[in-house]
């Protein structure tokens, strides 16, 4: 019986390109002080261009400096995504990250003053953000805290790093020289 997959697959194709390329993943997290904005930053390595596919997140809900720190559930937070090459802005202004970001609300119980409402059911679909972004540069996101407390937010791009020319001809010689 014939594979009908065996006929449109060329599996010298398909091996070298999962030389060239493999699923990755970056975190940036950061915590952005009381009642002002803060820039976070990671950098995408030498290893080679990053393809974001996707994006994952949490943030924190909690005010109360005056008294106990209460987790209110309202979102203090929003942010504008730019690509560190050149500051190219991504998102046009600041975004509130509970419109963007999944499973999105983390409960806080940090410390024995932090008063936590019931845990609730997180919907957790990761947003489709499709762009390249180049090695050696780094994703920035510009967040600013409308809360009277410190605020922490963690955001996770899943997508596929395009390995550098440079890496994949040393991985293929490292390959040819193993093989012979």
């Amino acid at each position: 019986m014939n594979n009908p997959l065996s006929q449109v697959i060329d599996p010298a194709k398909v091996f070298e390109l999962q030389r060239v390329q493999y699923r990755d993943s970056i975190l940036l997290a950061d915590v952005v002080p009381a009642a002002s904005s803060k820039l976070g930053s990671v950098g995408v390595s030498n290893l080679g261009h990053f393809y974001c596919m996707f994006i994952t997140g949490t943030f924190e809900t909690i005010q109360g400096a005056a008294g106990p720190v209460v987790d209110s559930g309202v979102s203090f937070l929003s942010g504008r995504l730019e690509d560190g090459a050149g500051n190219r802005k991504l998102f046009s202004d600041r975004i509130p990250l509970d419109l963007f970001l999944s499973p999105g609300r983390r409960k806080s119980a940090t410390s024995a003053a932090v008063v936590t409402d019931p845990v609730g059911n997180n919907l957790f679909y990761p947003i489709e953000l499709e762009y390249l972004f180049g090695e050696n540069t780094n994703i920035l996101l510009d967040v600013a805290n409308t809360s009277d407390v410190p605020v922490h937010y963690e955001i996770m791009f899943h997508g596929v790093r395009l390995i550098s020319n440079a890496a994949a001809e040393a991985c293929r010689k490292k390959l040819q020289q193993q093989q012979g």
